[in-house]
């Protein structure tokens, strides 16, 4: 009789114990029996924080791969392959555009034909944060007429109006861009030789950024994670935690 009142005295200890008082009781026997180290007690139990980075470490990876896909299949849609080409440079990838797609000869007004694409292409790159170049090439023939003294000024003009169409019709910042024309003076194959008409070409580079790399950088990660806590930290004491 004395086993069962004891039992029913214990059944009804259990139905009106707070569970953090069990769960504290619990610890303190795991712990007297070695369980747990550190002392028998846990009088607060422990918080775990999961620290919220302020960078998003998959930016720290290459986009470069994506980016160059993505603007090939906007090149395949408009079946232009023959015309643009994408190059992945150890400084960034050049979209190559030959003359003839963008501009009339010795013209420096964007085709309309090709501004769907450079829409389409400027689209892309205006979800990036990269900096972005245009160049504008020509071949060595000479001009000058009342718009253009010389190819340099025909260049410069073809990159500026291939600039302003994005700015303008994509909305891309201007302030990431700049335009430059090197008329004549950066050939990719010989002026006298039978592939001079490649060299007429408007050229945009997207530059890769600091954190464009083969892999994320490991100390740049720490540095992340160990600012996050600390901020977590931080946060905590100002609630009173």
């Amino acid at each position: 009789m004395s086993l069962l009142l004891t039992f029913f005295v214990l059944l009804l200890s259990f139905s009106t114990t707070k569970q953090e008082d069990f769960e504290n009781a619990i610890g303190a026997i795991q712990g007297s029996l070695g369980v747990l180290d550190g002392e028998p007690l846990l009088n607060n139990p422990i918080k775990m924080h999961i620290p919220i980075t302020k960078g998003d470490i998959v930016n720290a990876k290459p986009v470069k791969e994506s980016v160059k896909k993505e603007i090939e299949e906007e090149i395949q849609a408009e079946g232009q392959e023959e015309n643009v080409e994408v190059i992945e440079g150890p400084d960034g990838i050049i979209v190559r555009i030959k003359d003839n797609l963008a501009f009339g000869s010795g013209k420096a007004e964007v085709k309309e034909d090709f501004k769907a694409l450079l829409t389409r292409i400027g689209a892309v790159l205006n979800r990036m944060p990269n900096p972005i170049e245009i160049e504008g090439h020509t071949d060595a023939i000479p001009i000058s007429n009342e718009e253009f003294p010389n190819n340099h000024w025909l260049s410069n003009a073809r990159a500026m109006k291939v600039l302003d169409l994005l700015v303008d019709e994509v909305g891309m910042d201007g302030a990431r861009m700049s335009a430059v024309g090197y008329g004549e003076h950066r050939p990719l194959y010989p002026h006298d030789g039978p592939e001079s008409s490649k060299n007429r070409r408007v050229e945009i580079k997207i530059r890769y950024n600091e954190t464009d790399s083969d892999q994320a950088d490991p100390e740049a990660i720490r540095q992340l994670l160990q600012e996050d806590a600390f901020e977590v930290r931080e946060n905590g004491q100002e609630k009173g935690e």
